[in-house]
């Protein structure tokens, strides 16, 4: 089971399947969905697939269970569009993948300000790079830090500790040596094992993986959740320069538009973790972390991983 495996109960919510497209499709659409065509990421895809047909382009979705082929194929031209994690997406556009910056976004309503900003007309020259176009983002669900001994719910209480870590994941590695813990090598395939088997002390993943990853089994009588956003977890579509002009301002309207449509399904899943778990974060404990993930934050953006101008516009959106 993967990580992303929790990304698809996110889709679950409002995605009764539209029927393929009758007529010869003029584009092709990968899908990252770990269930492949039965998940329900595939399901949503078809939403998008039946908006798109209005806006006359018409598309052939493409299922694909392994994240890494999915974007593979996007980049090599075997896909006109491509629907896939914001981790992934930095190859593509270095700004909407810094939404997803460490500890940027504290709540789910600075994210959909955050998304909607970005998804108004006045943000499309960030939407932009090169010959890559997003045209949407969805929400995924805040990451949390999962813990095998919830007494070590004190950022200061990481150093040292063993924190299974994407190796692929810049910004984790990064937070994980400003922490001065030790990164275990993982993947989306075998990090809740890792974890669950006690190879590691500390996991990150939203809420949503809780269940189908059976993180309990990690947590066990000791363990618990802090309850404080490292990251938003995101989902977004990217396409070619070739679609017809205004495209990506109807795809990225329309997908701003499902924010509140896919939201029941990530509270959902907060609300499956046993009470006693969570980890209530606030006074110094709170200002460790919000130190810690600033520190962490600051130096992606000098290492240019992360965009400043995002980075600084929805700081601004976090204040208001």
């Amino acid at each position: 089971m993967r990580l992303s495996t929790a990304l698809a109960a996110v889709f679950a919510v409002g995605a009764a399947a539209v029927p393929q497209q009758s007529e010869a499709a003029d584009k092709v659409l990968c899908v990252y969905d770990p269930s492949g065509s039965a998940g329900p990421v595939f399901q949503q895809a078809k939403k998008y697939q039946a908006a798109a047909a209005q806006w006359d382009v018409t598309f052939d979705l493409k299922p694909f269970t392994d994240e890494s082929v999915a974007a593979a194929d996007f980049r090599n031209g075997k896909c006109d569009a491509a629907l896939i994690t914001g981790v992934r997406m930095q190859q593509f556009n270095k700004a909407t993948f810094s939404l997803e910056a460490i500890g940027l976004i504290p709540n789910y309503d600075v994210l959909e300000r955050s998304i909607t900003t970005l998804a108004s007309p006045k943000a499309a020259k960030l939407m932009v790079n090169g010959t890559y176009e997003v045209g949407g983002i969805f929400p995924a669900g805040a990451v949390y830090l999962y813990l095998q001994d919830r007494a070590l719910s004190d950022a200061k209480d990481l150093a040292g500790k063993k924190i299974c870590t994407m190796s692929f994941d810049k910004a984790a590695n990064s937070m994980v040596g400003v922490i001065g813990a030790q990164a275990v090598a993982s993947d989306v395939s075998n990090f809740a094992s890792k974890f669950n088997n006690g190879s590691c002390d500390v996991a990150y993943a939203p809420a949503t993986a809780y269940t189908p990853l059976e993180l309990y089994k990690g947590l066990g009588e000791t363990g618990g959740l802090v309850r404080y956003p490292l990251a938003q977890m995101t989902l977004q579509l990217v396409i070619r320069d070739d679609f017809p002009e205004g495209f990506g301002q109807q795809s990225r309207s329309w997908s701003a538009s499902q924010f509140n449509a896919l939201m029941p399904s990530v509270k959902k899943a907060e609300a499956e973790v046993k009470s006693q778990y969570w980890v209530e974060v606030t006074g110094d404990k709170k200002t460790g972390y919000d130190a810690m993930l600033a520190e962490a934050r600051g130096n992606l953006v000098t290492q240019k991983v992360y965009d400043p101008t995002v980075v600084k516009l929805v700081e601004a959106l976090a204040k208001r």
